[in-house]
């Protein structure tokens, strides 16, 4: 894939920007606020639909406006597409367009691959379990487009299973048990329409089975196919003799998970969400399931998380994003859209030179933002573009 060019209508503080970039390196420069990050975010936008921040959609229209475009020409092989999103705030929505139509995801998204580097990832071995979801997510979605679907399906029975719990625990007017059995179980007894409830929430339990062990089955084939060459690529980076290993956890008391096919997943998943139910009841919202899950990283047998260095971890995390980008390189054929995000500024001498070595041998485009053009080791087939206020101002080739 290829960008061959960007214009943004009112996104985030960029209110009428004309980009044309170079087919290879591209360093974005400025001072902190300038709009470096928005001009990233645009064009993972138009690659996935989806801002790579937590925000509403709204957010990404600038302030005063009331709508919101963003446009791009790209080339993939000899194939020229034009995409688009516009976003509206009244009422709240998103259009994607694809050669000024509307388009299926699956024909949207055709050879649409984008990777992003910011420097929150260097803190995902040591961060919050959702952080290392919303990573696997990207990567697992940018390998097989349908999984934004089956993500979406989950999330919406997973709404609507909490909307059940919630209603049944108001029903009881509060929070705490009704009843303590001997065994510990809590009773909660909910008047009115129970029956009905009790009824969708088993429909929703076994929607929401089905619909996480196939996100379960993306998220540990994804894994298991990536994790030699993580293993390889971190001992490139770090020489220290260490393995490095990644394992998907899922929160089941069943420890064959990892083995098991997909329509056993379904029944572990049903039978978790069975025992569960009562504290759901009591609480409101579902427990168990991929929306919970974690991805751990290790090395040498040990937690990264309590156990490696700094220095350790950003090996750790260089090694996960070369690992996503060549294995995308590898099915696709092509390279994908590499966007990093002031990473240099974060890593050490040492890991800041392996990076530029793998960006030069690495055909994609790319695009870098920085406070300083200093910090990109990249001096050939570059162009540089400063950032100020929100537009782009000067042009250095080289």
């Amino acid at each position: 894939m290829l960008l061959r060019s960007l214009h943004t209508v009112d996104f985030r503080n960029l209110r009428d920007v004309e980009y044309r970039p170079h087919p290879r390196v591209n360093v974005i420069s400025g001072d902190n606020g300038q709009g470096k990050t928005n001009l990233l975010e645009a064009i993972f936008l138009l690659a996935t639909q989806r801002s790579f921040r937590r925000n509403r959609i709204d957010e990404l229209v600038r302030f005063g406006s009331d709508k919101a475009e963003v446009v791009a020409s790209i080339r993939q092989a000899d194939c020229e597409r034009r995409l688009a999103v516009q976003i509206q705030t009244k009422p709240s929505r998103k259009i994607a367009l694809c050669d000024g139509k509307t388009a299926r995801n699956s024909d949207y998204f055709q050879g649409v691959h984008v990777v992003l580097f910011a420097p929150e990832d260097l803190l995902l071995p040591k961060g919050p379990p959702e952080d290392r979801r919303r990573f696997l997510d990207r990567a697992i979605w940018n390998t097989c487009p349908s999984y934004l679907d089956e993500v979406r399906i989950y999330e919406q029975v997973l709404r609507s299973r909490n909307a059940v719990l919630r209603s049944m625990m108001a029903a009881t007017g509060t929070r705490r048990p009704l009843a303590i059995q001997p065994d510990g179980g809590v009773t909660v007894e909910v008047s009115g329409a129970a029956g009905s409830a009790d009824v969708m929430l088993e429909v929703y339990s076994q929607q929401l089975a089905e619909a996480g062990a196939r996100i379960i089955e993306r998220r540990r084939h994804y894994l298991h196919t990536i994790a030699p060459q993580v293993e390889a690529t971190f001992e490139r980076i770090s020489r220290s003799g260490l393995r490095a290993s990644i394992e998907y956890h899922a929160k089941l008391r069943d420890s064959a998970v990892h083995s098991v096919s997909g329509r056993e997943l379904v029944g572990i998943i049903a039978e978790q969400l069975e025992r569960d139910q009562r504290r759901d009841r009591l609480r409101g919202f579902t427990h168990s399931g991929p929306h919970g899950d974690d991805v751990l990283v290790y090395l040498d047998g040990r937690e990264a998380a309590l156990h490696a260095s700094q220095g350790q971890v950003r090996a750790l995390v260089l090694a996960l994003k070369i690992t996503e980008i060549q294995h995308l390189f590898f099915l696709h054929g092509d390279p994908p859209v590499l966007l990093l995000d002031d990473v240099s500024s974060e890593l050490d001498a040492q890991r800041n030179g392996y990076l530029f070595d793998f960006l030069r041998a690495m055909p994609s485009q790319v695009f870098i933002t920085t406070t300083s053009p200093a910090f990109v080791k990249l001096d050939h087939d570059r162009l540089d573009v400063r950032m100020e206020g929100g537009g782009l101002v000067g042009t250095a080739e080289s």
